[in-house]
């Protein structure tokens, strides 16, 4: 862990910095509201050194926000994400969404206000997959592919040693809570856990939270399967029970959302995600049989 560094700006989202001996790369960015003091942290490790990649693990405004500010800081910057994720970003509609999503934080936040960026900015510069493989200078990075959360979710495995997972295999919250986060396929994000979990990787940095504590790590795969299967059965039971799509959006914020995860995400990003977990799990379940009355 001697080349991996917290730099992370503010709540609600993580940024970890690598640096080799040649090159240097950021791990997720953060929310924009937080983006100066993001900007802080990379200096007092590089000095006048560049940045010179930032490798996004999705496309979620959390996780991307600050890339305008990186990219006025450091012009030769690239971004680096999956072709979905660039495909996003080209979207006028999913910019707005990133914008909105952004300003919200920064009144949760107890933020600035958040200063004018242009969305040109938020963008993927060079595609990477599955597989490929990125070498700094004594840190080498391959890319994983582990869908569920997105289709663009990527997970990054650091000197075979450790795992930055992507938010499809769950998260942990500040409490030690994990969350589940299958937003388009629940058997994608649990193929994503056996994926990782294989990888044995000896630490892991859990989307949110950071570094997983030692004593936690061997059991951390095995809750966040767990995470998914009470999730998972809470939405078919309660879909077999006729209950509409309003009911159990209210139901599952009431029994699975605490006040951590309160501070941690603003409710509009929740409910939309829990909406979008919802209903692709009801059609991935079982198809046309579960589906819902949005009254």
């Amino acid at each position: 862990m001697e080349h991996i560094f917290d730099v992370s700006g503010g709540p609600g989202g993580k940024a970890f910095l690598l640096v080799g001996k040649d090159k240097s790369a950021l791990m997720d960015c953060g929310m924009a509201y937080c983006a100066a003091d993001l900007i802080d942290n990379i200096k007092q490790i590089l000095g006048s050194r560049e940045l010179n990649y930032i490798l996004i693990s999705h496309s979620h405004y959390d996780h991307i926000g600050a890339i305008p500010y990186l990219r006025r800081e450091w012009p030769g910057v690239r971004v680096l994400g999956a072709e979905y994720a660039q495909r996003i970003l080209n979207r006028p509609s999913a910019l707005k969404t990133i914008r909105e999503l952004s300003t919200q934080a920064a009144l949760l936040f107890d933020g600035p206000e958040l200063p004018p960026y242009d969305d040109a900015a938020l963008k993927v510069d060079v595609i990477i997959k599955d597989g490929d493989e990125l070498d700094l200078g004594g840190v080498h990075m391959e890319v994983i592919k582990t869908g569920g959360h997105t289709q663009c979710s990527l997970s990054f495995l650091i000197n075979n040693d450790t795992l930055f997972a992507s938010e499809s295999t769950g998260y942990m919250s500040e409490s030690g809570v994990v969350y589940p986060s299958f937003i388009i396929s629940c058997a994608d994000a649990i193929e994503s856990i056996r994926i990782c979990r294989n990888l044995h990787p000896r630490s892991i940095i859990s989307p949110h939270y950071g570094l997983v504590r030692e004593a936690d790590t061997a059991d951390y795969w095995g809750n966040c399967l767990l995470a998914i299967r009470k999730t998972q059965k809470f939405i078919l039971d309660s879909a077999a029970q006729s209950y509409d799509e309003a009911w159990i959006i209210r139901e599952y914020e009431r029994l699975f959302r605490d006040d951590d995860s309160r501070r941690e995400q603003p409710t509009q990003a929740f409910r939309l995600n829990a909406q979008n977990m919802i209903n692709n799990l009801l059609r991935e379940s079982s198809g046309d049989k579960w589906r819902l009355n949005s009254g």
